[in-house]
């Protein structure tokens, strides 16, 4: 059993789940009521959501470890569970349920929010996911891009179940006030961001550490292609990125106070710098990813932050 939680990674379960409640108790709701509106899905429904997407999550870990091995008992830097603990057929045939429950599940909800074209979002991530750990991933950058845009998606998926409710319950506010739902839509597409060129960087960084299994594998990663230095550089600019966009986040969206300032600086931004300096000082990689993971943690507890400080 603890093979089987090492292989679905938990740990990224669990901040799945923690950023998908995050968007919805923290961001989306306090967001609407300002504006007089309550949320329209119900809280078990919504359960089921997250269960959907942890289960897309952890199925994109399990046929990227079935694709991995051989990378992985290369470069060393995790175990390799596919083919030693964990059989090749177990592993895909854990994938396939995974799989089967995640569409599943987004085929019942699309039908309740009347909205059936949305599991086709499910079908198409599934079938990115097996793509990208057979073929995409060892093309130049698109594998990096691609985890982080589906990354990404995590907070958008919250509102796109979320808002055909709004509009079925709100339809006649909306028509006379001419007012929709953008505006929540927004809120949760800048998280969206923060998650994207956190994991983006993430990946970049992770391949680092992986160039050995990577060039045997014939996987075209950014230090394989350009070595090294210059990818750390890329990872610097990267940060620049993030910091720069946190500031122009805080400045345009929240009512800064010294608390709120206090929160961006010292768990955010400082963080940022610590781990742009590990980076470059060649630190640890265990280290590098733990400090890209928290920092990923803080971005969402953002939401959080600001909720407990009204």
């Amino acid at each position: 059993m603890l093979e089987i939680f090492k292989l679905i990674r938990l740990r990224t379960i669990a901040f799945t789940a923690f950023t998908m409640y995050a968007m919805r108790f923290f961001v989306i709701q306090p967001v609407l009521d300002k504006a007089g509106f309550t949320l329209q899905m119900p809280d078990g429904d919504f359960s089921l959501l997250v269960i959907a997407v942890c289960c897309l999550v952890s199925a994109a870990y399990v046929i990227n470890d079935y694709f991995d091995t051989k990378a992985d008992r290369i470069s060393g830097n995790r175990p390799v569970i596919v083919g030693k603990t964990i059989s090749r057929r177990a592993a895909i045939t854990l994938h396939s349920i995974l799989n089967v429950v995640a569409v599943g599940i987004a085929a019942y909800l699309a039908w309740k929010v009347n909205h059936g074209e949305i599991v086709l979002l499910f079908l198409l991530i599934s079938l990115i996911l097996w793509f990208y750990s057979s073929r995409i991933k060892k093309r130049f950058l698109w594998g990096n891009l691609v985890v982080a845009v589906l990354a990404g998606l995590i907070p958008l998926t919250v509102i796109t179940f979320e808002i055909p409710l709004l509009s079925d319950v709100y339809s006649e506010v909306v028509l006379k006030t001419h007012v929709g739902f953008a505006y929540v839509f927004n809120w949760t597409l800048c998280f969206s961001f923060f998650l994207f060129i956190n994991m983006l960087i993430y990946e970049i960084n992770k391949d680092i550490y992986s160039i050995n299994g990577d060039r045997a594998d014939d996987i075209v990663t950014l230090p394989v292609k350009y070595g090294i230095p210059t990818t750390r550089k890329i990872i610097i600019a990267l940060i620049a990125v993030a910091i720069l966009s946190l500031i122009a986040f805080l400045l345009v969206g929240f009512i800064c106070t010294p608390v709120i300032w206090s929160y961006f600086v010292i768990a955010l931004i400082i963080p940022y710098l610590v781990y742009g300096y590990s980076v470059l000082k060649n630190d640890r990689m265990k280290f590098q990813l733990r400090m890209i993971r928290l920092i990923m943690v803080l971005c969402i507890g953002v939401s959080v932050f600001c909720k407990l400080c009204e």
